[in-house]
């Protein structure tokens, strides 16, 4: 029986041209997206529905439509509660918990003793975080601050701080200590100490070194005492309610409380029709949407449905603007307010956010497909969703026709006033097909219905300006308008890189060309690529001076040890994945930093490891790679290679095209086959090829060579300028 089904479904994705690994999880959100909009269309409570509030006077009297028996759930639930809190925990004690404890004190007594009289030491060197951890390579009790207070006590203070903090520790582990007290206990710490002879230092070391010496030494049987709070609240009867058709609920004039609007709520939904034919309506309908939506996306703008996260995009300002529809159409019919409707419909604003984040073309389609669904959210209000489609698309239409020059928020906020515009004829027009002669017009109420139909296009602007860097901050979306901004160089991070690592920052541009042609190339998101290869190596700003390009002088490296050297390389990684969350970039990008070295083995520090150990055997490959992973886009694999071969193009002597064609032919081939590097990326061979080219002609151009003019500034021998007729420029190979 499920046969066909399954096999349409499976057809349909495979159409779709979904990759096989994400078929699972594109399923699975297209169920949640179909779920959440028959949700939306369905919920739509009738019938029994007092309008009262909590702490009002209930305007009439409300009696029970029929005889209603129902659980009270918050009274049985209320009393389950407190019987489960009269059950107290379990608690089991930890084994050696106290000696184990006093060991931990004392250890770290005995190397604190150690590093007091090392400090008295002539060579004893500056004060720092590694030097610490060679003398507490277990459990600190105090902090670094604390530890270079301790140096100033005496022997005699030292030796009573010791003693007395291990008494008043023993005390404290007489207690039971769990998780749950942990803290409580802890802050008890302080009044102990507060008593005890001595300075001010010497009390606040106490009780740092107690505090942080306080260990669980029991724990609670979780499993245990849920299972007798479980058996002690199914012991609780169930508290049930009866009402007899007709009977009173609240009396005309009484003060509604928490307990009435309890009652009124759950007879309300005990009324509820079975509403199973409007259900299929809607999930038919949903499901014929989706799957429109789906093939207009397959036949138009595959990227999106290739982009996970931009096709969740669309589909959250799709639920948006159904949920958002739904509550003000139900507000604006709830108190007779069409005006308010019209105000406050959410259709253009998701327009203008999908026209600046997605497409012009998807935004437009997709408005005709959510004016549908407002037709019939509203009831089959007419005017309600025609004012909301044709705001949608004016919107749409007024942000696509403004020059690309022009700010993404000024074009939000001229769109938005189009839109205003649009809307005020629209509804003027409406208001004169309804009308049956201009004398019985009601001028007052049309001006207020076009104003609002105005105020509508301007509230849209707000609100998708106001909306828009939250989506592209707070989602993990590379979106157009937000790459745009990545893009300008002036960018804070962007500045940092120019001025505190120029070499990189100059790399990261000549990459960025590089990225950006071959991604023109093969199809791929040009503007991702050259964002991603901006931002590639911003770690590199923790520590620049450990980078060839940044180096003026002298190697860094030659002082240090071939591992602590890998380790720098490899941890400018992860120190750009962190400045990158710092700045809030797109996950899209981060994933560049993350991915641009992949696995990659750093050879030249490995060799050296080998050398210098004796038993080359024993040296780890995996302590010299990065840890990846590998690239998972085309853009990210190009982004590799740019990163290569920028680099190594510097170390050519002479940038004629044989070699250039040769130095890149040998990075691509080595990434691949040797490497195995872009196994994951979806690059095929021919895209290799093109890619190839693209790099050949851009580096062709960067070293293009120029004409060494005689004069003042030329670069020949002396003697040779002379400025003589028959002076020939340096021939280039």
């Amino acid at each position: 029986m499920n046969e066909r089904p399954s096999f349409l479904i499976s057809s349909f994705i495979a159409w779709l041209e979904i990759p096989e690994k994400r078929q699972r999880s594109f399923i699975t959100y297209l169920l949640a997206f179909f779920a959440g909009m028959v949700l939306i269309l369905f919920l739509d409570p009738s019938g029994f529905s007092p309008e009262v509030a909590e702490g009002s006077v209930c305007p009439k009297t409300i009696r029970s439509p029929k005889n209603i028996s129902f659980v009270d759930e918050r009274k049985t639930e209320e009393l389950r509660r407190l019987e489960e809190e009269k059950v107290e925990p379990v608690i089991t004690s930890i084994p050696n918990a106290e000696n184990e404890l006093l060991n931990r004190f004392d250890k770290f007594f005995n190397e604190a003793g150690v590093f007091i009289d090392d400090s008295k030491k002539p060579e004893f060197q500056d004060f720092n975080n590694t030097l610490i951890s060679t003398y507490f390579p277990g459990d600190k009790l105090l902090d670094s601050e604390n530890l270079k207070e301790l140096l100033t006590l005496k022997k005699p203070e030292f030796e009573r701080l010791k003693k007395e903090s291990r008494q008043i520790l023993l005390n404290f582990s007489q207690s039971i200590v769990t998780i749950r007290n942990l803290e409580t206990i802890k802050n008890q710490v302080k009044k102990h100490v507060l008593d005890l002879p001595g300075g001010g230092l010497f009390r606040r070391l106490m009780t740092e070194v107690v505090k942080n010496g306080i260990s669980v030494n029991a724990i609670e049987d979780a499993k245990e005492t849920r299972e007798r709070r479980e058996l002690a609240a199914k012991a609780v009867a169930p508290v049930k309610r009866n009402f007899q058709k007709g009977q009173k609920i609240i009396d005309e004039g009484v003060i509604v409380t928490a307990d009435d609007i309890y009652v009124l709520r759950t007879i309300e939904k005990q009324l509820q029709k079975n509403q199973l034919m409007s259900f299929l309506g809607y999930s038919i309908l949903a499901a014929l949407l989706i799957v429109t939506s789906l093939a207009h996306l397959r036949l138009t703008r595959q990227g999106i449905l290739q982009d996970p996260h931009l096709f969740r995009l669309l589909g959250a300002l799709w639920i948006s603007a159904l949920l958002l529809g739904r509550i003000v159409y139900s507000f604006g019919s709830a108190y007779g307010q069409q005006a308010i409707s019209v105000l406050f419909t959410p259709l253009p604003s998701i327009g203008l956010l999908m026209a600046a984040l997605l497409d012009c073309q998807v935004a437009v389609f997709h408005q005709m497909l959510l004016g549908v669904l407002t037709f019939v959210l509203a009831e089959s209000n007419a005017r309600f969703a025609i004012v909301s489609l044709m705001g949608g698309v004016a919107g749409v239409l007024a942000w696509h026709s403004l020059p690309r020059d022009v700010s993404i928020r000024r074009a939000i906020g001229s769109s938005g006033l189009k839109i205003g515009i649009a809307n005020s004829f629209l509804l003027l027009s409406l208001t004169l097909l309804d009308a049956e002669t201009l004398s019985l017009m009601d001028l007052k109420a049309i001006l207020i219905l076009i104003g609002c139909g105005f105020g509508n296009g301007v509230l849209s602007g707000i609100l998708a300006n106001g909306a828009l860097p939250y989506i592209e901050h707070l989602l993990p979306l590379a979106t157009g308008s937000r790459l745009l901004e990545l893009a300008d160089l002036s960018q804070p991070l962007l500045k940092r890189l120019a001025d505190e690592a120029p070499g990189t920052y100059q790399h990261s541009v000549m990459v960025a060309a590089l990225a950006e042609a071959a991604a023109l190339e093969i199809g791929a998101d040009p503007l991702l690529a050259k964002i991603g290869a901006y931002f590639h190596d911003i770690g590199k700003l923790k520590r620049p001076q450990y980078f060839a390009e940044n180096q003026t002088d002298k190697n860094q490296h030659d002082t240090l040890s071939p591992y602590l050297s890998s380790l720098i390389l490899v941890g400018h990684v992860k120190d750009g994945i962190d400045l990158a969350r710092d700045y809030s970039l797109p996950d899209r990008v981060v994933a560049f930093i993350r991915e641009h070295h992949g696995t990659t083995l750093i050879s030249y520090f490995y060799q050296q490891a080998k050398t210098e150990t004796a038993g080359s055997e024993d040296v780890s490959e995996d302590r010299f790679r990065y840890p990846g992973p590998k690239p998972q886009t085309k853009e990210s694999a190009i982004v590799m290679l740019a990163d290569s071969v920028e680099a190594a193009s510097r170390t050519l002597p002479q940038h004629n095209l044989a070699r250039l064609e040769g130095l890149v032919g040998k990075i691509v081939e080595n990434k691949f086959k040797e490497e195995s590097q872009l196994d994951e990326s979806d690059l095929t061979l021919k895209d290799f090829e093109k890619i190839s080219g693209a790099f050949v002609r851009v580096l062709a151009s960067m070293f293009h060579g120029r004409v060494d003019y005689p004069g003042k500034f030329s670069n020949q021998p002396k003697g040779g300028i002379d400025g003589g007729s028959n002076q020939q420029p340096a021939k280039e190979d």
